[in-house]
């Protein structure tokens, strides 16, 4: 007679293969779940846990990266650049960087031109040069405010922009003769030197 009631069924456990193995693992490192690993192998969570449930997950946390508003080195290539721009589009510079030229009797000005390439370029060394010995601080102070901006662009550039200023301005109303030679601009470091007369006798000067 046939025994009554629910029928056992003894279940045996199914071999998983190195490879299947070596997956599980892969997407645990990976920070994968013990169920969606058995959901992605199709086999069971508990089954994913048992072979890989020592392998602990990398974690791989997000690069820390500085805020470039305040990175140093990003606002001194942002502030040398704006003043370098208002330099080139001064109306003063480009006033006086003018060209006299003879055209028969009369004379041709071209004017309203950019500053030289010498003068951006003076000026961008002195610029660069100044800005490298500004903290971080001092650096997010004068990014934020425009005062501070035109104030620190006179102080360092001031007596460069004077010279170049008044060599023009003297050449074109000053010396109107002096047409062929144009001489041109050139920062104190390539002028040559004044030449030296030796001392001065101060009892031949009525002579």
């Amino acid at each position: 007679m046939a025994a009554s009631g629910p029928v056992k069924v003894r279940r045996t456990r199914q071999r998983v293969e190195q490879s299947t193995i070596d997956k599980m693992a892969e997407f645990r490192r990976q920070g994968v779940s013990f169920q969606e690993i058995g959901a992605r192998l199709e086999c069971s969570e508990r089954t994913a846990r048992r072979y890989v449930g020592n392998v602990q997950p990398h974690l791989v946390l997000p690069a820390t990266k500085p805020d470039a508003e305040r990175d140093p080195r990003f606002l001194r290539e942002k502030l040398l650049t704006e003043f370098l721009d208002l330099l080139y589009r001064d109306p003063e510079l480009r006033q006086w960087s003018v060209i006299r030229r003879p055209v028969g009797n009369g004379h041709d000005v071209e004017s309203g031109g950019p500053p030289s390439i010498l003068f951006m370029n003076e000026a961008e060394k002195q610029l660069k040069e100044k800005l490298s010995t500004l903290g971080a601080h001092a650096l997010g102070y004068l990014a934020s405010d425009g005062r501070s901006k035109a104030q620190f662009l006179r102080e360092v550039i001031g007596s460069l922009y004077s010279d170049y200023f008044w060599w023009h301005k003297f050449k074109f109303e000053l010396e109107p003769w002096d047409l062929e030679g144009d001489e041109v601009w050139r920062p104190f470091s390539e002028r040559p030197p004044i030449p030296d007369d030796g001392p001065v006798d101060p009892h031949g000067l009525d002579r």
